[in-house]
């Protein structure tokens, strides 16, 4: 288990998705500044500035650089300790994402035209989605989710959208047989009921995941032919195949998936 400690040192390597590119200053990250940064910035003011105590603030970008709040807490990566695969833990990340989602709502209104986004905005637009929220983006006190960071990927879109995504992050899809896969419908039905996800949405969720699995695809392939060399990494390491085998998976047990989660 690899396990990044968050604790009040200073000028220390953040270990994670980026090795050598994040670090905590005293009390805040730095962090790669990247065009789609002042956008991240502008959200992350608004949600701070209507009460959102489970994101970073923004202190601002110099040069290259941005800088944001440091939250105290512990953040994992695969593989993940078993707490992970609590009820406990699963229904506190739901009610985090709905937490965020109610808040990013509002921020609609606020999109300026010129906003820059890392991922495109994906129709109907409801909310600002996370774009990545998964255990290795979410900070955990207490046994529970509590804090999300890394806004890179925000960009505005269905609750869906972001709910389904979250969920293949945060439940396996992987069908290990019939024992494993009842289980892990029970969690993802406990996930969408947690978040108070409607009916209608849960038809369309294996479908929309596996078009926001495509649209990650699509991406990785894209930045990698650009020079990107951190997506090239992924690719090596065998994340672009995964996906690919992942949509071929829903795509054969959507209506499988579908049956046992309503």
């Amino acid at each position: 288990m690899e396990r990044i400690e968050l604790k009040e040192e200073q000028n220390i390597e953040l270990t994670g998705g980026r090795i050598g590119k994040i670090s905590k200053v005293k009390d805040r990250v730095c962090r790669p500044a990247n065009p789609w940064t002042p956008t991240v910035h502008h959200f992350l003011k608004f949600l701070n500035d209507n009460g959102a105590d489970f994101v970073p603030i923004p202190y601002g970008i110099e040069e290259d650089k941005e800088f944001v709040s440091f939250i105290l807490g512990d953040v994992y990566n695969d593989p993940l300790p078993k707490i992970f695969t609590e009820d406990f833990m699963i229904i506190s990340a739901a009610k985090l994402l709905s937490r965020f989602h109610k808040l990013s709502e509002l921020y609609i209104e606020n999109i300026d035209k010129n906003s820059t986004w890392m991922l495109s905005p994906v129709h109907p637009i409801e909310v600002i989605c996370h774009g990545d929220f998964a255990p290795y983006n979410t900070v955990i006190v207490d046994e529970k989710a509590t804090a999300i960071i890394d806004f890179d990927t925000i960009h505005p879109g269905s609750k869906i959208w972001d709910v389904s995504y979250a969920i293949y992050r945060w439940v396996s899809f992987i069908d290990d047989g019939e024992e494993k896969f009842a289980e892990n419908m029970r969690k993802t039905k406990l996930f969408l009921d947690t978040y108070e996800m409607i009916d209608k949405s849960k038809e369309l969720l294996i479908n929309v995941l596996i078009d926001r699995l495509q649209s990650l695809v699509n991406f990785m392939k894209s930045e990698a032919l650009a020079g990107n060399m951190d997506f090239q990494k992924n690719i090596d390491d065998g994340h672009l195949q995964k996906y690919i085998d992942d949509i071929d998976y829903l795509k054969k047990n959507e209506r499988r998936i579908i049956n046992a989660i309503k």
